[in-house]
């Protein structure tokens, strides 16, 4: 497998702020890069030595497309009921993405979850036009690029993850602003983790159009190339990312390719069943988490799950006639 990355300079928040519209995330490590495509060295990519060869090159040629289904589970709040996160899921785009509104701006009376619907709405309408005058495969950043201009009369905030997969090389585009981000599975395996994007902990990267918000082209952006059937992607916001260890999703992932022999893998359900385990960490008060963990290395204390919206989408790589 292999993965390129495009990791340009910040434009926004150039400096620490004090007053920054957190909302915390798990950060699997950001940094700066020079602005150029460059190959990563995951160590995670190693396991890619494993594979077959030979069906490799059997699938090479081989058309192939995204079947996706996804699960949201809105906190309990009666005064937000759609709660701050936002994704869609377009077929005929092979596009999906993930938006996370940023909490802090309730405290200006501002729900931060319109921004999120606007950005997720307005890249599907963009992919969804971009596919259907021919524009395949769907440029990622792109639509990231025309969802934030539509949305610029929408105050708030909000995380960004949108992938886009080209049927014809087999290979997954992705832009990604905060701590929203997807997890690459094959054979239930881990493969490859996107790196989250935060200033500090509490802090993430979060596309705004206040002063201080930050703008498409802080995105980092990454294609992975190689995809085979059967590969599983994990696109979630942080409050899958905060609540589940990576080990865990595998888990299910092992658990459901039992039941799901010998019938075709149902997205919906496995999406509901990643959500619900985050959401049972999320509220069990004695149960280690990754944000516990980084509450810890960041010198905060916090004890257990985060309860937060949680946000899975599942895109499994199927062949394709088509």
């Amino acid at each position: 497998m292999m993965i390129a990355a495009n990791k340009p300079p910040t434009f926004g928040l150039e400096t620490p702020i004090d007053d920054c519209y957190g909302s915390c995330g798990y950060g699997y490590g950001c940094g700066p890069a020079p602005h150029q495509k460059r190959k990563l060295n995951n160590p995670i990519d190693e396991v890619q030595e494993l594979q077959d060869t030979n069906k490799r090159r059997k699938i090479q040629n081989e058309k192939m497309k995204l079947v996706c289904g996804s699960c949201y589970c809105p906190k309990d709040n009666p005064e937000k009921p759609l709660g701050e996160d936002a994704h869609f899921i377009s077929h005929f785009a092979q596009t999906v993405g993930v938006a996370d509104g940023v909490g802090g701006w309730a405290r200006k009376g501002i729900d931060a979850g319109e921004y999120a619907r606007g950005i997720m709405n307005h890249a599907k309408e963009t992919a969804t036009h971009m596919a259907a005058i021919g524009a395949a495969p769907v440029d990622a950043r792109k639509v990231l690029n025309e969802a934030y201009e539509n949305n610029a009369d929408v105050q708030g905030s909000s995380t960004a993850c949108i992938l886009s997969f080209d049927k014809e090389r087999g290979s997954l585009h992705s832009v990604n602003v905060g701590d929203s981000g997807f997890l690459l599975f094959r054979e239930a395996m881990c493969v490859y983790i996107s790196p989250t994007q935060q200033r500090r902990f509490n802090c993430p990267y979060q596309l705004g159009n206040h002063v201080r918000g930050d703008r498409p082209n802080a995105a980092e952006e990454f294609e992975v190339e190689d995809m085979m059937p059967g590969d599983i992607i994990v696109l979630g916001s942080d409050g899958l990312l905060d609540n589940m260890f990576v080990s865990e999703i595998e888990e299910v992932l092992v658990a459901f390719n039992k039941v799901s022999v010998g019938r075709d893998c149902d997205c919906h359900e496995l999406a509901s069943t990643i959500a619900a385990v985050a959401l049972f960490n999320s509220e069990d008060e004695d149960n280690v988490t990754p944000f516990q963990m980084a509450a810890e290395k960041a010198g905060v204390e916090h004890v257990g799950g985060k309860i937060d919206d949680i946000t899975v989408v599942v895109a499994i790589v199927v062949a394709s006639r088509t």
